[in-house]
């Protein structure tokens, strides 16, 4: 194996060393399926990109993505990572959007400069902001509060009942369970027993937790994701599932309206707080447009010997 390029960026970043990380590995040819897990595992971050260093003759660029179980067929904060790598090392010339292939199909990052709103925790209002536009979000089974209740470590009366406990899909499929008030999400602690009971009998493996309180005024919603299933027992920034989420909140209107614009914080249980920008509009033939963005930064550069 010939030396390979690497980076390390943090991506739905607040600042400096927050949000989500993502090694991005420049490959000149592919390489085997079992050569990129025992990668993934070594360095032991959520997640992996190894990414073709040339483009097709259309402009893309080949991707896969692994935590550091498995491989995932989409992920969302490493598609913006990855895109942001090939921005500024592989690209010669200046583009709006950059196009991945990705097993589970092409996705395209957008590259636009970000708004600043209220008192905002974001570095610069002049930082560029990536975002990638999601296929329409798939409902499936909805569940009982008591199941839920015993895998989180919380009592049924704690479910905001207003509005379902559902699987949804846009790329990886998520449970999404919603709940009263912020101090109740901070309570959660996962019964690895009933979870992997749970994700034995279910396509989705990752459960996302939300609430309309926030830890900052200017945001929107809380959320903590919890995903065992691909070695990450909370993930401190999840793209594919808030996704899922913003076209949920649209579906259910849990704003009072069925197009949705928020800021979403997530990962400060764990120490790594993130924000991520969901977007979703209900169309006239009942499409559901997602759009999930945020910022990168760059961490780490170097060399896989």
């Amino acid at each position: 194996m010939q030396p390979m390029k690497f980076f390390i960026v943090d991506v739905f970043a607040t600042r400096k060393y927050t949000g989500n990380q993502v090694a991005v590995i420049e490959c000149d040819q592919p390489l085997k399926v079992e050569l990129m897990q025992r990668i993934a595992g070594e360095l032991s971050l959520p997640e992996v990109s190894f990414v073709q260093n040339q483009p097709n003759p259309d402009g893309s660029y080949n991707v896969r993505i692994f935590t550091p179980e498995r491989e995932v067929s989409f992920s969302g904060h490493p598609t913006l990572g990855t895109a942001f790598i090939i921005k500024n090392f592989l690209l010669s010339e200046k583009r709006d959007n950059i196009s991945l292939n990705l097993p589970s199909g092409q996705v395209t990052i957008e590259i636009s400069q970000i708004e600043k709103k209220g008192n905002s925790n974001f570095i610069s209002k002049n930082k560029l902001c990536l975002s990638s536009n999601q296929k329409n979000p798939e409902f499936g089974r909805i569940y009982e509060p008591v199941l839920l209740s015993k895998i989180l470590g919380l009592d049924p009366q704690d479910f905001d009942k207003k509005f379902p406990i559902q699987e949804v899909t846009i790329g990886l499929p998520v449970i999404l369970v919603p709940l009263k008030n912020l101090e109740i999400l901070k309570q959660i602690k996962i019964n690895l027993e009933r979870y992997n009971w749970l994700i034995q009998r279910t396509q989705a493996k990752l459960i996302l937790a939300f609430c309309s309180e926030t830890k900052h005024p200017e945001n929107d919603l809380h959320v903590r994701v919890f995903a065992e299933y691909y070695g990450i027992p909370e993930d401190a920034a999840t793209g594919s599932s808030n996704g899922g989420l913003a076209g949920y909140l649209a579906k259910y209107k849990y704003f009072g309206q069925d197009n949705v614009d928020v800021r979403i914080e997530q990962g400060y249980e764990i120490g790594r707080p993130s924000l991520i920008l969901a977007k979703a509009v209900i169309e006239s033939d009942g499409v559901i447009n997602v759009s999930i963005g945020g910022l990168v930064n760059l961490v780490v550069e170097g060399t896989i010997l």
